[in-house]
C-alpha cells in the first residue's frame, strides 16, 4: 500500500533530482550548450527544474502520511537554531554576487571575489537548502517527508561536490584562487588561516534580513503549511 500510493512522489522526485544530475553531467552540459548556446542551455534547466520541482511539490501534498518515527524535543529546538543559519546563509548568498553561480562569472573574476559571505563557505546557498532539508527531516518523521526533504538534501550535497569537481577539471585560475580562499566546510578556510571573516563585510543589512527572513517563516509556517512551529510566540498549535 505505501508503496503504491507513494509512487507518484517517488517517480517526480527521481525527475526532479535526476534531471538536476543529468543536465549537469559534463558529458550532456556541453552537448546541450553546443546545441543551444549558454543561455539557452541555462533557459531549457530553468524550466524543467522548475517543471519538475512543481510535480514533485504536487504529489507531496497528495502524498499519504505513513509514520516512521516520533518526534522528540531536542530535535525541534536544534532544527529552530539550523534554520537561523540557514535564513542567514540564504538571504546573505542571494544578495552577494556569486562566483559559483551559473552567471557568476563576472564576480568570479574580481580580485575581492572571496568576500563577505563566501569567507563563510563558497556554497552558502546550497548549504542553506542543505540545512533546511536536515532540520526538517529531523522534525517530520514521515515517508513522504522523508523523500521530499531528504532528496533536496542529498541534491545540494552532492550538488556542492559535483559543482567543485567540474570547475576544478576546468582549470579555470580564476576558480583556483576563488577555491584557495574559500571552503565547501562552513568556516573550515577561516579555521585554516585562508580567509577572514569581517561581519562588517558580510553585511549587517544582509544578516538582518536573514533573520527577518527566519521570524517571517515562523510567522508564516502555519498560515502556508498548517503547522504552528513556534507556539510560545504565535500561538498554541
Amino acid at each position: 500500500m505505501m508503496a503504491e500510493t507513494l509512487t507518484p512522489l517517488i517517480v517526480a522526485t527521481l525527475a526532479f533530482v535526476g534531471s538536476h544530475f543529468l543536465m549537469s553531467a559534463v558529458p550532456v552540459r556541453s552537448r546541450l550548450i553546443g546545441a543551444l548556446g549558454r543561455w539557452g542551455f541555462i533557459a531549457l534547466y530553468s524550466v524543467v527544474s522548475v517543471a519538475t520541482f512543481v510535480w514533485m511539490n504536487y504529489t507531496f501534498s497528495r502524498a499519504p502520511l505513513v509514520d516512521l518515527w516520533p518526534g522528540v524535543d531536542w530535535t525541534y529546538w536544534v532544527a529552530l537554531v539550523l534554520m537561523l543559519f540557514a535564513c542567514v546563509l540564504l538571504v546573505c548568498g542571494m544578495l552577494t554576487p556569486n562566483p559559483t553561480a551559473v552567471i557568476g562569472a563576472h564576480a568570479l573574476k574580481r580580485e575581492d571575489a572571496a568576500r563577505g559571505i563566501f569567507t563563510v563557505t563558497r556554497h552558502p546557498v546550497m548549504w542553506a537548502i542543505l540545512l533546511w532539508s536536515v532540520s526538517h527531516v529531523m522534525n517530520i518523521g514521515d515517508a513522504a517527508a522523508l523523500i521530499y526533504f531528504a532528496s533536496l538534501g542529498a541534491l545540494a550535497l552532492f550538488g556542492m561536490i559535483h559543482m567543485d569537481a567540474r570547475r576544478d577539471a576546468e582549470g579555470d585560475p580564476d576558480w583556483q584562487r576563488f577555491r584557495a580562499r574559500t571552503s565547501f566546510v562552513p568556516f573550515a578556510a577561516a579555521l585554516a588561516g585562508r580567509t577572514r571573516i569581517s561581519l562588517a563585510e558580510i553585511g549587517w543589512v544582509r544578516m538582518a534580513l536573514g533573520v527577518a527572513f527566519y521570524v517571517l517563516l515562523l510567522s508564516a509556517h502555519e498560515w502556508v503549511i498548517g503547522v504552528v512551529v513556534a507556539p510560545w510566540v504565535f500561538g498554541p498549535n
